[in-house]
Order: structure tokens, then C-alpha cells, then sequence
């Protein structure tokens, strides 16, 4: 009986390390955990359960993921549909879209009171559609064009932080100008959601 129970228990660990969540311990608070971290999280709970012939909504599952992991999410999903499931998702990145089997596109705008299906097909399809403007985007047709000037920061007005430790950060000396349009990036689970709300917001 023990025998299975720690089988069981090595092959969840097993799916917990093979999205990216290796240094995830015990003592941890699941309060702690990145948007990110929490999806990964609750996607392997499902291919734990070896459910089959079951249908699964995610809405938007890439929120708060870096695009390393994006790979890994896809890699899930692909494992849930292998196991004879469906599986749905409402998603904007690129990545995800161009796996999946049949995508459904919304339109034409935001807001319009009459929403129509676009398109329907698969990403190839898409590509070449002339009425969707999600295709518009993906095929290059259209881009966001990026700033002519970035404003400098000036000399001097910063918020300055030494030795921050909350979960994933340890021992962390940061510099926040002042003024700016500041971005805050790395890898899921690197203590972005950490810095920003339990030393940042808690100054």
C-alpha cells in the first residue's frame, strides 16, 4: 500500500518539475505563488488526475508566464488532449494560438453590440484570412509600432532598495527611477509579483 501511495506521490513531484517548478518547498504558501506558478500548479493537478473524455475552459492560462515557460503550458495542454480530453482556451499568445488544432476568432472590434465569428480553422488557415484582425497581427500584416523616444530617467530620483527578501528573493538591491515608464520582467517565479507587492507596495 505504501509502495503505490509513494508512486503516486514521486509522479506528482514528477509533473511539478517538468513545467518549471523545481524549487517550489513544502513550507511554501500557495498565497506566495505568482499568477504563473498557480497555473502551472493547477494544470499538472489536472494531468495528475488522469481524467479522460472530459472537457477543460482555461481562460487565458499564459497570464503571468514568461515566454520560456509558454512551451511548457503548450506541452500540458497537449498532454490533457492526448488523454482523450478537449480542451478550450480564450488566449492572446502567439505561441499557444498557433498550436492549437481549430481555432474560433471573435470580432470585428471590441464593444460592437453584434460579435460574429471571424474565422474558424486552423492557424495556417488563419494566416491568410483578410477579415480577421487577429490574423492581421499574427501574419505581420499589421504591427504596433514601437515609441519614436524613450524619456531618461533623471539623475538622482529613484526609490533604492537593499538586501529585499520576500519568497524567491534573497538578499536583493534594486534601483526604481522615478518619473518613467518602468518594467519589471524575468522568468516566472523569479519574485517579480515578490518585489512589486510585499517590498515595493509595502514601502
Amino acid at each position: 500500500m505504501s509502495s503505490l501511495i509513494l508512486n503516486e506521490i514521486r509522479r506528482r513531484l514528477g509533473y511539478l518539475v517538468g513545467v518549471g517548478l523545481e524549487y517550489l518547498t513544502l513550507d511554501r504558501q500557495s498565497r506566495t505563488l505568482s499568477g504563473g506558478e498557480l497555473e502551472r500548479v493547477d494544470l499538472t493537478t489536472a494531468i495528475g488526475s488522469s481524467l479522460v473524455n472530459t472537457l477543460y475552459v482555461l481562460d487565458e492560462p499564459s497570464i503571468g508566464l514568461h515566454p520560456r515557460d509558454s512551451r511548457r503550458l503548450v506541452e500540458i495542454l497537449q498532454r490533457l488532449r492526448a488523454n482523450q480530453n478537449t480542451v478550450v482556451v480564450v488566449e492572446h499568445d502567439p505561441e499557444i494560438i498557433k498550436e492549437c488544432d481549430h481555432i474560433i476568432d471573435l470580432g470585428p472590434k471590441a464593444g460592437r453590440p453584434r460579435c460574429q465569428v471571424m474565422f474558424a480553422g486552423t492557424y495556417d488557415e488563419l494566416l491568410k484570412d483578410e477579415q480577421s484582425l487577429t490574423a492581421a497581427y499574427l501574419s505581420r500584416r499589421r504591427s504596433i509600432p514601437f515609441p519614436t523616444r524613450n524619456r531618461k530617467p533623471l539623475l538622482q530620483r529613484a526609490v533604492k532598495i537593499k538586501g529585499a527578501h520576500a519568497n524567491n528573493l534573497k538578499n536583493l538591491d534594486v534601483e526604481i527611477p522615478l518619473g518613467v515608464f518602468v518594467c519589471i520582467t524575468g522568468v516566472s517565479g523569479s519574485g517579480k509579483s515578490s518585489l512589486v507587492d510585499e517590498v515595493i507596495y509595502a514601502i
